[in-house]
């Protein structure tokens, strides 16, 4: 018999919590843990239904893909105090006052993520585009119930294309391939914006190649992501829009 929604949501925590402790990373949000644990409550209630993720009642691989969510803010901490290119790039990515897009938002991952660490007093602000109805509405239910006000969900846009130039981030993560995430990305970014893009080792080339004039060269890092008994190797590229 599957597990309750509730219990998933408190096993999750319990996962989330201990991994980000081994990982050396606070996250700094009120009551993080309370909103991840409400997070991936609705996400078992609502996963099944709507196919928000490959196993919406797997507590592992929901806290596996928050863990992954929070990797930009986990990489800009490691770097304090270093005059390192991981810190200049991230540590002001998610600053007060930024704002964010973040590119078929599908299950929320990573902006839900990101906005329930930011949340409280004067946050970024994050756009949230999914133009697939019943996941924005999944996403409006999720962000109430995790009490982020600092989250717009936009389903009105069928062509991403037609964004303006007036946010400072955009996020993608299992999106769409590189070509087609940078192509929105320079369509939504304000000149000296970052792009960051969630992707495999095995992509650097394809995105080396893709990113294009309207971009900066392209910051990768490296970093691991715990799964169960194993560790993951990703990859976070980052550009900078011209």
């Amino acid at each position: 018999m599957a597990a309750e929604p509730v219990e998933i949501g408190r096993t999750v925590r319990s996962i989330v919590v201990e991994a980000l402790v081994l990982l050396g990373y606070d996250p700094p949000g009120p009551d993080f843990p309370g909103r991840i644990e409400t997070f991936a409550a609705t996400l078992a209630l609502w996963g099944s239904k709507l196919n928000l993720t490959s196993a919406p009642d797997d507590p592992g691989e929901i806290a596996f893909h928050i863990i992954d969510s929070l990797a930009p803010l986990i990489l800009a901490h490691l770097a304090e105090g270093a005059a390192s290119t991981a810190e200049a790039v991230l540590a002001g990515a998610f600053a007060p006052g930024v704002r964010v897009l973040d590119l078929g938002s599908g299950a929320g991952f990573p902006a839900l993520i990101l906005a329930a660490v930011c949340a409280g007093g004067v946050t970024p602000a994050f756009t949230l585009l999914e133009a697939r109805r019943k996941r924005s509405s999944f996403l409006v239910v999720a962000a109430a119930g995790m009490g982020l006000a600092n989250v717009r969900v936009d389903s009105s846009r069928s062509d991403p294309m037609t964004l303006e130039p007036i946010f400072d981030i955009v996020t993608a993560r299992a999106f769409a391939e590189p070509a087609i995430v940078y192509r929105t990305a320079a369509a939504a970014l304000k000149p000296g914006g970052h792009a960051i893009l969630y992707a495999s080792p095995a992509q650097r080339s394809a995105i080396e190649l893709v990113s294009g004039a309207d971009f900066e060269p392209v910051a990768f890092f490296e970093y691991e992501v715990p799964r169960g008994g194993a560790s993951i190797t990703h990859l976070l590229a980052v550009s900078k829009r011209r």
